[in-house]
């Protein structure tokens, strides 16, 4: 749960998927539903705020656009902060890689070949096509049971506390996989692109190849949503883009980075793996260094962190608790006062939790039934709502009310012991294998990650002073100070 509303989901326009999907919209219209994505997006995955590397991402990306079909077009190159290595666009040319796929590319031509791909299925219009289109990996009955319980509400604040528990739920909204055809169009396009902005169009291929070994590093635990399962890679992937490259002629052009050593200092301090600044699990226990709390969820209750909210899914998958930053610079009593005057039927138990002033009421409708805690807490209000069918809502209020009560300032020896992971760039010695790299430096990658993200075999030697990338643990960097 990020401190300004970031998130690792991507939630798609309903309201506009049958128009999209029939490709049927005008330019104008793909304009708007891509700046409206585009808000979503930011408000929900996040964007990686650092002037250097959104500074040398957009730079590749306006060479390859120039190159385009679609020159004069508003385009906007982002990164998304999410820490799985993905790419994807959206209508209206918004374009983004994240800044796990930055943490494994080897060059710039990978990048060049990523976003272009990424420009291809703008321009051929596959974005407008697909965009709505999303795979649900949670218990259905809870996410509409949500959605039910929330249009319910009369009062704004109350249905838009309860709507933000839905991604504690779903676990996130992950946008649906092109087609074979789609995925090869855009091939074609990526790689013409780069070739006329001077990168490379082996880019593509080199990087698929990197991220298919990356893939198959996590295939024996939980994956997340990965740039192969939107982008599907076909057994020929590779070598009908490594073939195409060999035919395309590379236009004379300098790129971005000066050499490869420039390339690799670009990404230098790029965040791998979850950031701390949106929180993180010890246990059951959530601990949030930016806003300076800690909460308890139930005890072998799931666990899911995401930028509207986080919580913990019941066993059976009958029931959510979820904290959610509900109010800014705000108090609960006039929070409140605020929901009576929205909706005056609406009771109000007053308390105390751990000193901090609170506030509780109970909700229900369409068979659902949901209790929302407010708690007051260095000048905001949050709340920690329990949601579950009518029929429960007995047994499972005093879990509910026990999470809540379990709210509390983050302790400083907490504090003290969130580490970040960051990519740096270390010289290697004469003859040094990834595994004894990995050793020297306590990289936390193994032996294994540290030759895939540098694009070599586990059992390849490096020359002397080779600058090789490694992720090396550090003291949390308070993000707001």
């Amino acid at each position: 749960m990020s401190e300004t509303g970031l998130a690792r989901t991507f939630l798609a326009a309903s309201a506009l998927l049958a128009f999209a999907a029939g490709g049927c919209l005008t330019p104008g219209q793909e304009a708007k539903l891509g700046e409206s994505e585009a808000q979503k997006v930011e408000q929900t995955m996040g964007l990686v705020r650092d002037a250097k590397l959104e500074g040398y991402v957009r730079a590749i990306g306006e060479k390859l656009a120039a190159a385009s079909e679609r020159p004069e077009a508003p385009w906007h190159f982002m990164i998304a902060d999410a820490p799985e290595p993905n790419a994807f666009a959206l209508p209206g040319g918004y374009v983004y890689v994240t800044r796990g796929l930055l943490a494994l590319v080897n060059s710039e031509d990978e990048i060049a070949g990523v976003i272009g791909h990424e420009i291809g299925h703008v321009t051929a219009r596959h974005s407008a096509k697909r965009i709505g289109a999303a795979v649900v990996a949670a218990p259905v009955s809870i996410a509409t049971g949500l959605a039910g319980l929330a249009v319910s509400i009369v009062s704004p604040f109350l249905g838009s506390v309860v709507a933000a528990t839905g991604p504690v739920v779903t676990g996130g909204l992950v946008i649906a996989p092109f087609s074979r055809e789609q995925e090869h169009a855009a091939d074609q396009i990526g790689q013409r692109l780069a070739a006329r902005a001077g990168y490379d169009p082996a880019g593509i291929a080199t990087f698929l190849h990197t991220l298919d070994r990356s893939v198959s590093l996590s295939s024996d635990g939980e994956r997340s949503f990965n740039f192969l399962d939107s982008h599907p890679m076909t057994p020929d992937r590779i070598e009908n883009t490594t073939a195409r490259a060999a035919k395309l002629e590379r236009a004379p052009a300098r790129p971005v980075a000066r050499n490869h050593s420039d390339f690799l200092r670009r990404l230098e301090d790029l965040i791998v793996g979850p950031d701390p600044a949106q929180g993180v699990f010890e246990g059951q226990t959530f601990l949030h260094p930016e806003l300076d709390i800690a909460i308890e969820f139930p005890s072998a209750w799931k666990t899911v962190n995401t930028a509207a909210s986080v919580g913990a899914i019941s066993p059976g998958g009958d029931a959510v608790v979820a904290l959610r930053l509900a109010a800014r610079g705000s108090s609960v009593d006039e929070t409140v006062r605020q929901i009576e005057q929205e909706q005056a039927n609406v009771a109000f138990e007053r308390f105390e939790i751990r000193g901090l002033p609170a506030a509780r009421t109970r909700l229900a409708a369409r068979g659902q039934s949901a209790s929302i805690t407010l708690i007051g807490y260095l000048g905001n209000v949050f709340a920690v709502v329990g949601q579950s069918a009518e029929r429960t809502a007995g047994p499972y209020a005093q879990t509910f009310d026990a999470t809540a009560s379990s709210f509390r300032a983050l302790r400083t020896s907490e504090r003290g012991a969130i580490r970040e992971v960051r990519l740096r760039v270390r010289e290697a010695r004469a003859g040094e294998t990834p595994g004894a790299i990995a050793k020297r430096t306590e990289s936390t990658w193994s032996a294994e990650a540290l030759a895939v993200a540098n694009a070599v075999e586990v059992d390849a030697s490096f020359r002397s002073g080779q600058e090789i990338k490694v992720a090396l643990p550090q003291a949390y960097t308070p993000r707001s100070h």
